[in-house]
Formats: structure tokens, C-alpha cells, sequence
């Protein structure tokens, strides 16, 4: 365990590492395409979709009431993290909690959404164009490891450029 100011400090890292990161993704398959086709000698330019990741609070360890699990396993502390999914695209994004996760220093991946606190989570959903989700996620880490960094892992997109016949 650590003294609060490492704590503190960790929190901190872990904020800014995730905070305000953009990503490019989509639903089902993710696609952005050029308007008009490619020709001998020409170039054609696709525009990502602007997807947006933010994290507004880490509580390491979570202060509040765990709902699941009821009791933490034994050398197991939560960690929770308030986040927002922004679209401002103009196609849809499909979000799941599970793709959030806390990477620790040695590498491991913990993923989000195997528990629940008292705060209102982050539900999966299909964000629209113009839509936000913004809830809690929490994880399960053991007392030992050092989270430096929360990552979302996004759909992967599709660019796509038409041939000419």
C-alpha cells in the first residue's frame, strides 16, 4: 500500500493520461468513405469520425459502498473512475463499459464493468450523432498493483475509397 501522497499523485497521472483523449472508431463496421472516387494520379482525403474519451474523477481506492461484488475479494481493492463517451460525429458509436480498462505498471489490464458502486454507471449503448454517456466505471485490482493509465479501446474504423469502374 502506498501513503496518500503517492496516491494522490498516482491519481493525478492516471487523470492526465486519460483525460480529453480522442479517439476514431464506430459501430458495426466503423466507416468513414470519401465522396468521390479515386483517379489515375488523384488523391482522395476521409475524414475521422470525432469521438471523444474523458475522464472527470479517479477515486483509488473507492470510498464508497461497493453493490457487486457485496464483500471485495480477499488482496483486492476497487478503483472507480467517472467518465464521458462524446460523439460528435455524424454516424453512431456503439459503447460498452468492458472496452474501459486500467492498465497497471507491469502491464496487466484490468477491465471496467465486472463491478458496481453506489454512483450511476456508464450503461453500454449506442451513442447517436450529437449524443454523451457519462457514468462511472469501477475495477477490481489487487492492493499490490499501480495503475498508471486508463484506456478505452475503441472500435476500429474502416476507411474507404471508391474505385472508379
Amino acid at each position: 500500500m502506498t501513503d496518500d501522497g503517492e496516491r494522490t499523485t498516482r491519481r493525478r497521472l492516471v487523470l492526465a493520461a486519460g483525460t480529453g483523449l480522442a479517439f476514431a472508431g464506430a459501430a458495426m463496421p466503423p466507416t468513414a468513405r470519401a465522396q468521390t472516387p479515386i483517379t489515375d494520379g488523384g488523391t482522395a482525403q476521409i475524414s475521422l469520425p470525432a469521438w471523444f474519451f474523458a475522464i472527470h474523477i479517479v477515486q483509488d481506492p473507492y470510498p464508497g459502498t461497493m453493490q457487486a461484488p457485496a464483500a471485495l475479494p480477499a488482496g483486492m481493492r476497487a478503483i472507480a473512475a467517472e467518465v464521458e463517451i462524446i460523439n460528435d460525429a455524424d454516424q453512431a458509436l456503439n459503447f460498452t463499459p468492458v472496452e474501459i480498462r486500467i492498465r497497471d505498471e507491469a502491464g496487466v489490464e484490468y477491465r471496467g464493468g465486472g463491478a458496481i458502486g453506489t454512483e450511476p454507471l456508464i450503461s453500454p449503448r449506442n451513442l447517436n450523432p450529437g449524443e454523451r454517456s457519462r457514468g462511472w466505471v469501477w475495477f477490481l485490482l489487487p492492493t499490490a498493483a499501480r495503475p498508471i493509465e486508463i484506456v478505452y479501446v475503441a472500435p476500429a474504423p474502416q476507411c474507404r475509397v471508391p474505385l472508379p469502374l
